[in-house]
């Protein structure tokens, strides 16, 4: 019968790298339930599904191991949690037990929970088209999903804006909510196989975001490897597995979004733009008036932004370089949107330009791009409200 003794902490680490791919409140028993097997070679795997994704997580880390595989429901993985030292789990189900136990011996504390046999809840098996895609620095993805998540959709209707997409032709992951795109280049990663179209580009669903931040270390630069077949995305790592299913159909072209000229442009200092937007978009909630645009404009080479939210007002002055934006030029944006771009542009002077003020405006870091739409102001005339500010008289 399956038995193995361990590190108490090191196992409800394992557990909850398992557990974050199962949905609790899934209505098939097998679904919420963590499995857990001693292989041939004396190796625990843990792992957990919601059918849509699984964990696999692994260790050597285990002695006194005998093969076999049980399954331990997630309200009973709490009894185990709050265990420390040196921990043992052994199978002691026997022919005549309508339901199997298991012991947990933990000192000289023994507790016996319910034990469950597992028969088709596995790991998907890759097939003869499974592809070597790319090999990425593990705290550089766990980085770059988090940062992008805030880009993806949370509607279901609405898959391919659910994704965080690998796109090797241009050498960048993607992902956009309809208002913006988030990218970050993959020029310092390994990509071993180009995809052309835009149908089969690696597209993992932004469900993995929880997961990643369970099973990935933010320090670790551990290579982790992805894969891809005609079903599934494998995610490799030294002590995991990830799997994920394929999310089908065409990405969106954000090449053709991406080309535009610089009719204007500004180089501005991050921090000091990021904490004005942060404050406007804390003055719009603190208002009411969620829905109120902070408009950007320049004079004689300098940078404003104002915005009226309900009873309050905010000007901002900001300095900048290379700006040539035109003194009877506004654009309108969320500030939540130049708050989040900002907070993720890894440059203290990013390089800022679009078109007009009905286009994108870009934002340029060293790895990152932020695409964000503005926000129709129409004919409304926002020009005395600067120049009264920039010249000093009260509003």
């Amino acid at each position: 019968m399956m038995k193995f003794t361990m590190n108490a902490k090191d196992l409800k680490v394992m557990m909850e790298k398992g557990m974050a791919a199962i949905n609790k409140k899934a209505p098939l028993s097998t679904l919420t339930r963590l499995y857990f097997q001693i292989d041939e070679n004396g190796i625990l795997k843990v792992w957990g599904t919601d059918i849509e994704h699984w964990v696999e997580v692994r260790t050597d880390n285990v002695y006194d191991a005998h093969p076999g595989v049980l399954g331990i429901d997630v309200d009973d993985i709490k009894i185990i949690s709050k265990m420390s030292g040196e921990i043992t789990l052994e199978d002691v189900t026997t022919e005549d037990m309508e339901v199997g136990k298991i012991n947990i011996k933990c000192g000289k504390k023994i507790v016996t929970i319910p034990r469950y046999q597992n028969t088709d809840i596995f790991l998907p098996s890759m097939d003869e088209s499974e592809k070597k895609i790319m090999s990425i620095k593990g705290n550089w993805l766990l980085e770059t999903v988090v940062n992008l998540n805030t880009y993806t959709a949370d509607d279901d209707n609405r898959k391919m804006m659910q994704v965080f997409n690998f796109n090797t032709k241009s050498k960048r992951i993607e992902a956009l909510d309809g208002h913006r795109i988030g990218m970050r280049t993959l020029e310092n990663q390994t990509i071993y196989e180009t995809t052309e179209s835009p149908f089969d580009t690696v597209k993992i669903h932004n469900k993995c975001v929880p997961v990643f931040k369970k099973l990935m270390d933010k320090k670790s630069e551990k290579e982790i490897e992805i894969y891809q077949d005609k079903k599934y995305i494998k995610v490799e790592g030294n002590d995991f597995t990830y799997i994920i299913r394929r999310i089908d159909g065409e990405y969106f072209k954000v090449d053709s979004m991406l080309d535009m000229s610089d009719d204007y442009r500004f180089v501005p200092d991050r921090k000091q733009i990021l904490d004005a937007m942060k404050y406007d978009t804390e003055l719009r909630k603190t208002s009411g008036a969620d829905k109120k645009p902070v408009v950007l404009h320049s004079e004689n080479g300098n940078l404003y932004s104002y915005i009226a939210a309900g009873k309050y007002e905010a000007f901002d002055e900001f300095e900048t370089s290379e700006n040539n934006m035109k003194d009877n030029f506004y654009i309108g944006f969320d500030p939540q949107f130049l708050t989040d771009a900002f907070n993720i542009v890894d440059s203290d002077n990013p390089l800022c330009f679009g078109t007009g003020n009905k286009a994108p405006l870009l934002i340029n870091g060293d790895e990152y791009k932020i695409l964000v739409l503005p926000v129709n102001i129409g004919s409304e005339d926002y020009s005395a409200e600067f120049t009264k500010r920039i010249r000093g008289e009260v509003a």
